[in-house]
């Protein structure tokens, strides 16, 4: 594993990771979710991720990234009913640890995103030792809040986030997008992909135009 996780630093390391001068329209972008067993960080454990490649506001159609992975955890039967993913459909699949490598150079030295983002990197961090060693986080944007940021600065600041929904579907619809297959983590990252390019093509009237700016207001 320790070998594997040098491999991993030094392929990260090779290229300067985060151009903060980088306009919002050149930036490369590896949006990613995951399905889960349940949201406790100590007990539960990750069921599948999906990732989808963007450049700029352009979603990169067919560059798509799905694994159903074998979780530390058992189920728990509330996941289930949210996810649809039962013990039966994983019970042959990997480990995170077996697809990390797939998973990390399928991301390279893209900037992650995604919606509640820190709740994905915590779970996959916490897992596998070399997704931790990459360190996603210093190069990471949470699209949720992208939002809960550009609504403050519609209501000149005077802005409460108190009895509004934030999750993903509830934002995407507030954005004019439909979401499809939700629960899915394919699914939810094209979702999510979706709705970073709508706050990116708002993102420029309020002075944010690179990806310095960008990880200024959008840090998970």
């Amino acid at each position: 594993m320790a070998g594997l996780v040098s491999r991993i630093r030094g392929l990260l390391s090779g290229e300067a990771v985060v151009d903060a001068g980088l306009p919002l329209e050149r930036i490369p972008f590896a949006v990613v979710d995951t399905e889960l067993t349940g949201l406790d960080e100590k007990r539960d454990s990750v069921v599948s991720v999906g990732a989808v490649k963007m450049s700029g506001t352009r979603i990169e159609l067919g560059r798509t990234f799905y694994q159903l992975v074998s979780p530390r955890a058992d189920f728990k039967r509330e996941s289930v009913v949210v996810h649809g993913i039962t013990p039966d459909d994983v019970a042959q699949k990997p480990p995170l640890d077996a697809v990390a490598a797939d998973l990390l150079a399928f991301c390279g030295d893209r900037v992650l995103a995604g919606h509640f983002l820190a709740l994905d990197l915590g779970f996959l961090g916490r897992e596998c030792p070399s997704i931790r060693a990459a360190d996603w986080r210093r190069r990471a944007v949470d699209t949720m809040r992208l939002h809960q940021w550009l609504a403050s600065q519609r209501h000149a600041g005077d802005f409460s986030p108190q009895g509004e929904e934030l999750n993903l579907d509830a934002v995407a619809r507030r954005r004019g997008i439909r979401p499809a297959g939700a629960h899915n983590a394919l699914a939810d990252a094209f979702t999510t992909a979706q709705l970073l390019q709508r706050l990116l093509r708002a993102l420029p009237d309020h002075g944010v135009r690179t990806l310095g700016d960008l990880l200024r207001v959008g840090r998970p």
